[in-house]
C-alpha cells in the first residue's frame, strides 16, 4: 500500500544517465508517461535501499539494461558500514500534481555510467517508448530543463 503524498513532501529518489561507449555518443532517454517528457530512467529509493541498489533496478525495470558493475563500486569498510559511490548530480525537483497526489518533491541523486551497447526494452507501465539519441536528436525531444543542462555537461 502507498503512503499518501503530502503538500510538499520531499521524497528520495535515484537516477542514471545511460551513455553509450561508442561514437558519437548517445544517451539513452525514456518517455515518460505521466509526465510526458523525455528523461533520464529512475525512481523512488525503496524502504531497505539504498541510492545505488535503487539506481541498478530502476534502470533494468524501466530499460530492462543491467549497470550491475554499479554495485561494485561500493567500498565495504565492515559489516557496520561501507562508502557508496558519490552521484554526479543531485536535484530538486518539482513534481506537479497528479491524480491524487498534490504537487512534491525529488531530492534525486543523479548517477552516470557508459555501457556497450545493449538491447533494450520497453516498460510499457511507465513508459510511451525508450531510445538512444544523440545531443542534436535530444534537442528537439520535449525534455525537462535539468536535462537541457545535464546533456551539455556530459554530452
Amino acid at each position: 500500500m502507498k503512503n499518501k503524498v503530502l503538500e510538499g513532501e520531499k521524497q528520495y529518489t535515484a537516477s542514471v544517465w545511460v551513455l553509450s561507449k561508442t561514437k558519437p555518443r548517445k544517451m539513452l532517454l525514456i518517455h515518460h508517461k505521466k509526465l510526458g517528457k523525455w528523461q533520464q530512467p529512475g525512481g523512488h529509493i525503496e524502504q531497505f535501499e539504498n541510492p545505488i541498489e535503487a539506481a541498478v533496478r530502476e534502470v533494468r525495470e524501466e530499460t530492462g539494461l543491467s549497470i550491475n558493475f554499479l554495485l561494485n563500486e561500493i567500498e565495504y569498510v565492515d559489516e557496520d558500514a561501507s562508502f557508496l559511490p558519490v552521484p554526479r548530480f543531485i536535484m530538486e525537483q518539482m513534481i506537479p500534481a497528479h491524480a491524487d497526489q498534490p504537487k512534491h518533491y525529488h531530492i534525486d541523486l543523479n548517477y552516470v555510467v557508459e555501457v556497450e551497447d545493449q538491447r533494450f526494452e520497453l516498460n510499457e507501465i511507465e513508459t510511451h517508448n525508450i531510445g538512444w539519441f544523440s545531443k542534436e536528436e535530444i534537442s528537439k525531444l520535449p525534455t525537462h530543463g535539468d536535462t537541457k543542462v545535464i546533456v551539455e555537461e556530459l554530452m
